[in-house]
């Protein structure tokens, strides 16, 4: 029975091993927990490609490989669990001939169980679809690259069925005909987006590619709009329709490309070409070779060119001939190998024969894409026009240049570019460049405000200023007053202004013959109105047409009612006839006229008095009328009598002067008006022990010290032409050659703002210039002796608090501290004496180097803000170059200013210093917001020891030395310091050191 059921198991397994081996479906079967292959057909042996000796062999043994790839797991879980495993086209990599190969299967792993359930073996079956796999991919990257290449050259797609009325667009497709990507486009809406004027070209161009005559071909260009009707492309559309046997469309499909910014080149294009042909200048285009392929419209105006085919020739054809070896050897060569010439020739008229000078620009074409050179064009500016313009400039600049009157042209910022022959010798201008310079320095500094705020804001708003001005003479300073006028310039083409032009007439000779005339006329006035006798003058016809004053005093009737004949309303009624008939007759005749009448004077007194007259006649000896004089005869002895009564009272008043002059305990002298002295009082005479005439006259310069000597004349000088008060500090030779220290003090004396005489004194100070002197040698010694004590007090202090310090004793420590501050400020007061002892003795030395002025402050800046916490200092520079000046003491100056913004403003929390440079001066302000300076106390702060006076002084202290001494220094470094300042609002403390323009 045994041996039955054997030979049974073994019928069935050799026909399943049979049905396995013949199956072209490749089938393994594996074994055991090992996969022990007892099974292989031809198929799955020729995939595995490792013999055909496998059965009996391990599966994880003999393909190793597949350990990796997961395959070897899978198949044991496949044994151990029971559950079959699918793979679809799943890639395998299998080593074939030592080489790993990919390859694509379906196939599966079935569990085998027995009568028991339990699995004894695994069936493999596989399917090789790397082919197929292979091909899809393949065709896949096909149709990719195919859109790649689609999308690399702008291109949508199209497909059509106009039978069905479907439509097949690519995205590219949707955007460029207007629609986005996800919209669902109906056969009825393809011209949606079409631009109107486009829609019905577009309709009859499908139309045609419907008719089988017409081949289906499809080619057009539209334009596109976006939802608001605005331009959004311009789409070149390509195609093709097909066609059934029945000559029906069936398929319309092919390409859409944006061309939108080939039509705008090309719409550029004919902008620039429209452009070239309508400039005014002469364009041409050639090749390498110089042969001219194109010429613009004005070419062919310019030079007489008819026809294209004249155009096309040598370029050297186009020059005058005596100009083509400079084409040929310089021009061409210089922009075949530079790329560019440019200069003045000459081309020719091709019909005259007429050279015309032209200025030409030639350059090279090179190819964008490989910067190969492709041709030459040239640009040439016809200069007749502006060379006939020049010609009438030159005419016009030698107009101007022969006017007597001021000429000059300046750009929009005023820095002047000419001045005419007559301008140069008015102002003293020397050399050739000597003009070129800002209009601001022809003007007296005195104007410059006029110049910003009036002449230039009058002429930017109107286009003209005119007016009086004083310009400067360029050598001895002197004011030159002018008659100005000052336009813009406008651009003949543009209408904008492009510079200035100025006229001026030198008013000196008006001024003068004005003033010699008013004088004189003043002068006749004054002589006719202080003349005792009546002064007349009458016309031709005998009407009165001037009476002097005295008429009118005497008659105390109003001047206007005496013109014509109302003369004779003054005159006693009894007299008038006889005095108006006298007249008449005389007048008639010609002749001479006298005659004599009373009037009533305005005090009711009858007086007498004799009228002349004198006949008077032009050039022409035409008679013009009388001038004649009428005299009091009744008051002529009180008069005189009068007149020598008021010179005797005279002389009493000058003898009273000079007896009170003589008993002043100070030299009193008067000079003239050109500065010679007319008189001295007899303390002055005294004093020197000379005459007074040899005093007098400039002589009395002898007297003065030699050291003292040239300022004293330059600050007389001064005075005398400025009108200014005359003030200065000398030392006068006594009678016993002794010098003495004296203040002199003048004031003029004026009369209708004109000086008549000079008054000064000469007031002897030579006592408290010896105990200045000794208070300063005072100060310097005690100064000086009291800094070596004060320094080793300072020592010791700084010694005991590091002592304290270490033995923990910080509050006593503090204490010497505080001590060692107190000796501090003691060191700078005593250092400010010093300085005051050094400035008035003349022995304060400077170490002047080149240094940048704004480093110099911001150095003093970041070293005083570590001392305040309060107070932040702003800084606001500008540029201002570097100067010549002793660096410490300018940061000294700087930190004196500063530590005095913070003293002196303790409720506000800011200090702003600023630096600008400005008139080749380099200036620095340091500006507080405290309790500011009175208006009348400004210019004091500058003196020694003034302090803030008032309960104030307490509250800021001081020995007011600061200000004294900085100004002093910035004095002695050639500068100026000032201080602008608003009571309770606060200061600004500034001062100014030249630049040097050629080390800025």
């Amino acid at each position: 029975m045994n041996n039955q059921a054997d030979l049974h198991q073994q019928l069935n397994e050799d026909i399943f091993r049979i049905l396995i081996r013949e199956s072209p479906t490749p089938v393994a079967l594996y074994m055991g927990e090992g996969m022990e292959i007892r099974i292989a057909n031809k198929a799955i042996i020729d995939i595995w490609g490792k013999g055909d000796n496998v059965v009996g062999r391990t599966y994880f043994n003999l393909l190793p490989e597949l350990e990796e790839q997961g395959f070897h797991a899978i198949l044991l879980n496949v044994y151990k669990s029971g559950i079959t495993y699918e793979g679809k086209e799943e890639k395998v990599d299998l080593l074939v001939n030592n080489k790993l190969e990919e390859f694509y299967f379906n196939f599966t792993f079935k569990p085998l169980r027995d009568d028991k359930g339990e699995v004894w073996g695994v069936l493999n079956t596989a399917a090789d679809v790397t082919e197929l796999v292979t091909t899809r991919q393949k065709l896949a990257e096909s149709e990719q690259r195919v859109q790649y290449a689609l999308q690399a050259a702008e291109l949508g797609t199209w497909d059509l069925n106009p039978k069905l009325q479907t439509v097949i667009w690519d995205d590219r497709c949707k955007e460029l005909c207007g629609f986005r990507k996800t919209d669902d486009i109906k056969y009825a809406d393809l011209l949606k987006f079409v631009h109107p004027e486009d829609a019905q070209r577009l309709r009859t161009a499908v139309l045609q590619a419907y008719d089988p005559a017409s081949g289906g071909n499809y080619d057009l260009i539209v334009r596109t709009i976006n939802d608001f009707g605005n331009l959004k492309y311009w789409i070149h559309l390509k195609g093709k329709a097909y066609f059934n046997d029945n000559h029906e469309p069936i398929r319309f499909a092919g390409t859409v490309q944006d061309i939108t910014r080939e039509i705008s080149d090309k719409q550029e294009q004919q902008k620039l070409l429209a452009l070239i042909d309508n400039t005014a200048d002469i364009v041409a285009v050639g090749n390498m070779d110089g042969f001219v392929t194109y010429i613009n419209k004005t070419g062919y105006a310019i030079l007489g060119v008819e026809n294209t085919k004249s155009v096309l020739k040598p370029g050297v054809d186009f020059f005058i001939h005596d100009e083509a070896n400079k084409v040929n050897n310089d021009i061409i060569p210089t922009v075949q190998q530079y790329g560019k010439w440019e200069g003045e020739m000459h081309y020719r008229h091709f019909k005259t024969g007429e050279s015309i000078p032209v200025y030409v620009s030639c350059f090279r074409i090179d190819d964008p894409l490989n910067n190969l050179p492709i041709g030459m064009a040239s640009v040439a500016r016809d200069l007749r026009p502006e060379k006939a313009a020049r010609n009438e400039q030159y005419k016009l600049l030698s107009l101007i240049n022969h006017s007597s009157d001021f000429v000059s042209l300046s750009d929009l910022d005023g820095n002047v570019t000419y001045v005419n022959t007559a301008g140069r010798k008015m102002l003293g201008i020397a050399g050739i460049k000597e003009h070129r310079r800002h209009n601001s320095e022809f003007i007296m500094p005195e104007e410059i405000a006029k110049l910003k705020d009036t002449v230039n804001t009058t002429l930017m708003k109107h286009g003209k200023w005119s007016g009086e001005i004083h310009y400067r003479h360029f050598q001895t300073g002197e004011a030159i007053p002018v008659y100005g006028t000052t336009m813009l310039v406008y651009d003949s083409v543009t209408g904008a202004p492009q510079g200035r032009a100025s006229i001026a007439r030198d008013l000196r000779r008006e001024i003068a013959d004005k003033k010699a005339l008013t004088d004189s006329e003043q002068l006749l006035k004054n002589i006719t109105n202080a003349s005792p006798t009546v002064l007349w003058m009458a016309d031709a016809e005998g009407n009165i047409t001037y009476v002097n004053q005295t008429w009118v005093d005497w008659t105390g009737i109003e001047y206007e009612k005496h013109m014509g004949s109302g003369w004779a309303n003054a005159i006693v009624e009894e007299d008038r006839p006889r005095a108006a008939e006298k007249f008449l007759s005389d007048l008639s005749a010609r002749r001479f006229y006298e005659v004599d009448f009373r009037i009533i004077n305005k005090d009711g007194e009858t007086r007498w008095c004799i009228a002349t007259g004198n006949p008077q006649y032009n050039e022409q000896g035409e008679f013009t009328g009388y001038i004649g004089a009428c005299t009091d005869v009744t008051d002529k002895t009180v008069a005189e009598r009068e007149i020598k009564l008021r010179n005797r009272e005279l002389s009493d008043q000058i003898s009273q002067f000079e007896f009170v002059t003589d008993f002043m305990p100070v030299q009193l002298w008067t000079a003239r008006t050109d500065g010679e002295l007319d008189y001295l009082n007899k303390r002055a005479v005294d004093y020197f022990g000379i005459a007074t005439n040899k005093i007098a006259g400039p002589d009395w310069l002898d007297g003065i010290h030699p050291d003292d000597r040239a300022g004293c004349i330059e600050a007389w000088n001064n005075a005398v032409n400025t009108g200014a008060i005359f003030q200065y500090e000398f030392r006068l030779k006594d009678k016993d050659e002794n010098y003495k220290w004296h203040l002199v003090r003048a004031l003029p004396f004026t009369i209708d703002d004109k000086i008549i005489k000079w008054f000064g004194t000469n007031t002897d100070i030579d006592e408290q210039k010896q105990l200045q002197r000794q208070k300063d040698d005072f100060l310097g010694i005690a100064s000086h002796e009291l800094k070596t004590p004060v320094t080793s007090i300072k020592a010791y202090a700084q010694v005991l608090g590091a002592m304290l310090t270490r033995e923990g004793e910080h509050k006593k420590a503090e204490m010497v501290l505080r001590m060692d501050a107190q000796v501090n400020r003691l060191t700078n007061l005593i250092g400010d004496l010093l300085d005051v002892t050094k400035i008035n003795s003349g022995r304060l030395q400077f170490n002047k180097s080149w240094f940048d002025f704004n480093e110099t402050v911001l150095e003093t800046v970041q070293d005083l803000q570590h001392t305040t916490q309060k107070h932040q200092l702003i800084q606001n520079f500008s540029q201002t170059g570097s100067i010549y000046s002793d660096k410490d003491r300018i940061s000294q100056v700087i930190t004196n200013l500063i530590t005095n913004a913070i003293k002196y403003s303790p409720h506000t929390d800011k200090i702003i210093v600023s630096t600008r440079r400005e008139n080749n001066e380099a200036i620095v302000c340091v500006q507080d917001f405290g309790i500011g300076i009175p208006e009348d106390k400004k210019d004091l702060v500058f003196e020694q020891f003034y302090r803030v006076s008032g309960n104030k002084q307490h509250t800021f202290p001081g020995l007011g030395l600061g200000l004294y001494i900085s100004s002093e220094i910035i004095k002695r470094e050639g500068g100026r310091m000032w201080v602008n300042s608003v009571e309770g609002k606060g200061s600004t403390f500034c001062f100014a050191l030249p630049v040097d323009e050629t080390n800025s």
